[in-house]
């Protein structure tokens, strides 16, 4: 079948023909070629300016070697691969940077939801672009636009086809783990993708690894973690997010760039700058990497339940965060939108989920089925790790980080 190589800086030649050629060739596809996959990132790690275009090619490679090593049939491979390539198509601009303005303003365009409407043909992401055709190129290959949505949710009649893309152990956190260490430069990301996918088996409907494959899982686990720490939660990266978050917070505030989740990285930050004022203060910051400081930054073990429930009701509801920040601007003497309240993780106890999944099953040599974690230690350990060290972070323009770190605590606690 004839079809076009992609040269990648990962997996190397991968030969794409068919319908992932199709998909591949559609503008919703081809615009996640200017949405980074690590959002700011590149602030502190300046290779990371990667994009969710290559990620998605990455995933669905990965996708199509496990499906061979399944020995999956036909038509169940295809549908992973599928899913992988377009499991990120809903992405916003900056990837994940502006998830709590979804949640508050438009709770029905997060990045997820997005994804199944675009592959249903609910909504045109490219504005007329045109977009739009997704759903009739499955439909002309025979496949269910509905299943390829659902199965990119995790959720499939065929339980071990969601765990292949969205699971402990899948072909999403495999390519952005390798991916995001390489071009990001740290180490702690690189991972025995080889080993895995060969370990890795489908046993009474469920996708686990086999005893011999235990190392390489392990070795996964250790890496997400400290991908997590050094990477996806660096303090720095956050403030930048945090600084830009605010900044359409306040454009979303006063009517304007409401259609942001439509918009890529480059046009949002023109957008905002065109704004003028405190957007386009903060975009002029970004661009030239004049970010504010870490005032706080504290652990989770260094606060009292009543200081986490606190905090936890100010990270749920961006009123109140927000009512926060004021209070601490004006305790220093700062302008609203010079402090700014980060949180590390989804609740100030627990970290992210996926970072936490080690529940894989492991098949042992005598035919059972037992979780990772009654296997090894290694899982337990990871799972008490507090990734990363903060979990709570305030940050200013240098000026107002001595005054913060006086008056913060009571400020927030009274």
């Amino acid at each position: 079948m004839e079809g076009k190589i992609v040269h990648d800086g990962i997996h190397g030649s991968m030969k794409i023909s068919g319908v992932i050629l199709d998909l591949v060739k559609t503008p919703e596809f081809q615009r996640l070629r200017h949405i980074k996959q690590l959002g700011l990132a590149y602030l502190v790690y300046p290779g990371a300016n990667h994009t969710r275009f290559e990620h998605s090619l990455g995933a669905w490679n990965v996708a199509k070697r496990l499906s061979g090593e399944l020995n999956l049939e036909k038509d169940e491979g295809l549908i992973l691969e599928i899913a992988a390539l377009l499991h990120d198509i809903g992405h916003g601009p900056f990837s994940h940077t502006f998830e709590s303005i979804y949640q508050h303003y438009v709770k029905e365009h997060d990045h997820m939801h997005l994804g199944q409407d675009i592959i249903l043909g609910k909504i045109d992401i490219t504005d007329g672009n045109g977009g739009g055709r997704i759903p009739g190129i499955l439909e002309e290959n025979g496949i269910s636009p509905e299943e390829v949505s659902s199965l990119i949710l995790g959720k499939h009649p065929k339980r071990y086809l969601g765990q292949a893309l969205h699971g402990d152990v899948d072909v999403d956190q495999i390519d952005y783990l390798i991916r995001d260490a390489h071009y990001t430069g740290v180490a702690h990301g690189i991972i025995d993708m080889e080993r895995l996918l060969k370990v890795l088996t489908v046993h009474n409907g469920e996708l686990v690894v086999e005893e011999k494959g235990l190392e390489a899982v392990e070795g996964m686990m250790v890496a997400r973690s400290l991908m997590y720490s050094r990477v996806y939660f660096h303090h720095t990266v956050k403030i930048a997010e945090g600084m830009l978050t605010r900044a359409l917070e306040f454009a979303l505030e006063e009517g304007n760039l409401w259609d942001f989740w439509k918009m890529v990285d480059c046009r949002v930050l023109v957008e905002l700058e065109d704004l003028e004022g405190f957007p386009s203060e903060i975009v002029k910051r970004i661009k030239y990497r004049d970010l504010y400081k870490a005032a706080v930054l504290e652990s989770a073990e260094s606060l009292d339940q009543e200081e986490k429930r606190t905090l936890l009701s100010a990270y749920r509801d961006v009123k109140k965060r927000q009512e926060i920040e004021r209070a601490l601007a004006d305790a220093v003497g700062a302008k609203e939108g010079e402090v700014i309240l980060e949180f590390s993780v989804a609740d100030l106890m627990l970290s992210e989920p996926r970072l936490k999944a080690t529940e894989i099953g492991v098949l042992l040599e005598n035919g059972d089925v037992q979780p990772l974690a009654k296997v090894t230690p290694l899982a337990n350990a990871l799972k008490r790790r507090q990734t990363p060290r903060w979990a709570v972070m305030i940050a200013s323009p240098a000026k107002y980080v001595s005054a913060l770190r006086g008056v913060w605590k009571r400020v927030i606690f009274g």
